[in-house]
């Protein structure tokens, strides 16, 4: 007898069920595989991405095999979330060093290379890798090796040099993979239990909001982050909106967070961080787009120089967070007392520029249009500041350049107006002056200064000062700086106005091999006196014109070899760079680099941090030294960005392996600072105040009664 047949209802339901199971199943388990192989990959970019940072910054040691400098490196990785283990291998498969999180990563070999799991279902596939995601990334010689080959005599050669092994511990992602998987199993059944009790006429109504969530999700997909709202469907289809909701809105903040960042990286890009305003990189480019539209409107542009009258005073006398405020104070007023379009931007310390466009073309009506400007800007400061209780009255200088009747190129305005404040302040201050040509009478100055400059070595006019450099570990001088100093008929030219004179007439090549050879040879009698050790050294400052010089390395090695013969040279001179030396690489510069460090010339970077963002140029020239500038010095201990920027500073010049001195070191305070944050090397007037070759020599002898010596040695008791 046959078994009697289901019936129909039976039977839909049975295939309402299976494909209500099936659904639940497919969309499960494909929302689940998506989500989790995003996770993945998400993991493995990231630590495919460090295997790749550390691969990089890791290929000079590398290739020069100083595991301990690779076992440093690696410590700093300890705290990296989820690594289990880094290990480094040279191009003979030896270890070079290697960092394990906890003692079972420690005892983890290390699997030769393999293929990289490709997808998180490989990765699941391989059961005996479950607990590790394993990256292996070689290592390539860069484009210092030929550099290396050099001075470390070894041949150079390409291609990868070792490898990188790094394994990431993937124990939490594990569970993650599990707990998705119950959950979607917990969620099939509860459908599969619905589904056995809903209708055809259910089943259509859900099949439209579920519609409309993959489209969203698609949406999604594409960049377009929307919320869903449904007005249809079961209890279920509606929990999974709400979870999709509240995905849309972690992934609305996060794009929130990343807009804020990139705002916030071009706020320090194009503002000054102190008042906010434009700094010179902005400012260059709305000068720029004002003379454009000058022109193409034919209409008249001001540019205005100001300058705080007697800022340095205050800066003195209260302070320079004081003067920090006032400065902030000065910024919002200003931005107040110029139109709405106009430009207000900082220069640097205490000068101002504002651009005023859009002005009458008639050479009179424009004088008296920003004339009315410069009147509101002194009117408006001459309101005394309020500051800490201090009653602070200022004024400004102002000299104002035309566009098109003083220049129309931005460089000759900004040198017009600020030619033109200089005459501001001759007239007793507080006041404005236009450009006038007859302030190229100023110019008679510069050609005086420059005839005296030619003939200055010849006279005897120009001598060296030297400032100290200390160790606060080893309490000793390690070496000195010099500073050249000219006194043309009696009056004392500074650095600041003669330097860039020299560089211009092309004089900055006689001048700067006279201070390197005098510095030398002062270092000779030191020497002979007993007054430094062997390991002493001279620092020079070195500008860009006389590094680009295509026979510098040649002259400098002949100056060094006149001086120190007989190998008495190597480590001796210390080459002070600045950035923008380095940051115009080619071939002539390499050679000359390569040249002067294979010869034992060391290379110190002066002024770090004030120049330029990108640091490439830490990559191509193996320095030895970078020297903290002393605007972040100065305030240290009152501003946390300073405090900041000079811990960075010390941290990234220990990962490299330099040296890091601070400059502009005047307290106690300062000194105590830096010692705690890793900088040892000191040089400002705590130390010691530039000096003459003979006060060095006493100062050298009386190093032992030094305050700063008899301090820490109370200290230590």
């Amino acid at each position: 007898m046959s078994k009697p047949s289901m019936n129909m209802a039976t039977r839909f339901n049975l295939l309402n069920a299976t494909l209500v199971l099936v659904t639940a199943l497919s969309v499960g388990f494909i929302a689940t595989y998506m989500q989790l192989t995003r996770q993945f990959e998400a993991r493995q970019q990231h630590s495919q991405a460090l295997a790749m940072m550390l691969a990089e910054t890791s290929e000079y040691a590398v290739f020069t095999g100083q595991g301990k400098l690779l076992e440093y490196q690696l410590e700093h990785l300890r705290k990296v979330p989820g690594l289990a283990y880094v290990v480094i291998f040279d191009a003979q498969g030896r270890q070079l060093a290697r960092m394990s999180v906890d003692s079972l990563s420690e005892s983890a070999p290390v699997e030769a290379a393999g293929k990289q799991p490709e997808s998180f279902w490989n990765w699941w596939k391989a059961s005996r890798r479950h607990s590790v995601l394993e990256i292996i990334q070689p290592i390539t010689s860069g484009g210092f090796q030929n550099e290396d080959a050099l001075f470390l005599q070894t041949s150079a050669s390409s291609g990868a040099i070792g490898e990188v092994r790094l394994a990431m511990n993937m124990d939490d992602f594990v569970a993650v993979v599990r707990h998705a998987i119950q959950w979607g199993l917990l969620v099939v059944a509860m459908i599969l239990l619905i589904g056995l009790t809903i209708s055809l006429t259910l089943t259509a109504r859900i099949a439209s909001p579920l519609k409309q969530l993959a489209a969203a999700a698609h949406q999604l997909t594409d960049g377009h982050i929307q919320p869903v709202t449904l007005e249809s469907g079961g209890p279920e289809v509606r929990e999974l909106v709400q979870a999709f909701n509240l995905m849309v809105s972690w992934l609305s903040d996060y794009r929130a967070e990343v807009e804020s960042y990139q705002a916030m990286l071009e706020r320090q890009a194009f503002y000054d961080e102190l008042t906010g305003l434009a700094n010179r990189t902005l400012l260059k480019d709305h000068l720029q787009l004002a003379l454009s539209q000058s022109h193409r409107r034919q209409s008249s542009m001001a540019l205005l120089f100001l300058d705080l009258d007697r800022f340095k005073y205050v800066n003195d006398t209260l302070g320079h967070s004081f003067g920090d405020l006032l400065l902030q104070e000065v910024s919002t007023r200003l931005r107040n007392a110029v139109r709405g379009g106009d430009t207000v931007g900082r220069m640097g310390g205490d000068e101002f520029v504002i651009i005023v466009d859009d002005l009458n073309p008639e050479l009179s009506q424009a004088r008296e249009d920003v004339a009315l400007v410069a009147e509101q800007i002194g009117s408006v400061l001459h309101t005394p500041f309020s500051i800490r209780g201090h009653e602070i009255s200022t004024s400004f200088s102002i000299g104002i350049a035309l566009c098109p009747h003083d220049g129309d190129d931005s460089e000759a305005l900004i040198r017009y107006a600020d030619c033109a404040m200089y005459d501001a302040k001759t007239q007793g201050r507080n006041t404005y002056r236009f450009y006038e040509p007859a302030l190229q009478q100023l110019g008679a100055r510069r050609l005086n200064l420059e005839s005296g400059l030619k003939r200055a070595q010849e006279l005897g006019e120009l001598t060296l000062n030297f400032q100290p450099k200390y160790d606060c570990t080893r309490k000793c001088l390690i070496g000195a700086e010099a500073l050249l100093r000219w006194q043309h008929k009696d009056e004392w030219i500074s650095p600041t106005e003669f330097i860039p004179l020299a560089e211009e007439t092309g004089l900055i090549l006689p001048i700067g091999e006279w201070v390197m050879e005098t510095a030398l040879n002062t270092l000779v009698a030191w020497r002979q006196q007993g007054l430094v050790d062997s390991d002493f050294h001279i620092g020079v400052n070195v500008s860009p014109a006389q590094f680009w010089h295509h026979e510098f390395a040649e002259r400098t090695l002949t100056i060094l070899q006149r001086c120190l013969p007989e190998g008495q040279g190597p480590g001796v001179l210390e080459l002070e760079l600045t950035e923008s030396c380095l940051l115009r690489p080619s071939e002539e510069s390499r050679k000359t680099f390569n040249a002067l460090r294979k010869a034992g010339v060391r290379f110190a970077v002066d002024d770090f941090g004030t120049g330029y963002s990108n640091l490439s140029y830490l990559k191509q020239f193996p320095l030895d030294v970078l020297k903290i500038d002393q605007s972040f010095v100065r305030d240290c201990i009152e501003d946390l960005s300073d405090a900041t920027i000079i811990r960075a500073i010390i941290a990234m010049a220990h990962g490299l392996g330099l040296a890091v001195i601070a400059e502009g070191v005047e307290t106690f305070e300062h000194a105590e600072f830096l010692k705690q944050a890793g900088c040892k090397l000191l040089q400002g007037y705590l130390v010691a105040r530039p000096m003459p070759a003979e006060q060095f020599g006493d100062f050298c002898r009386e190093l032992p009664q030094h305050p700063l010596l008899s301090i820490e040695s109370r200290a230590v008791r």
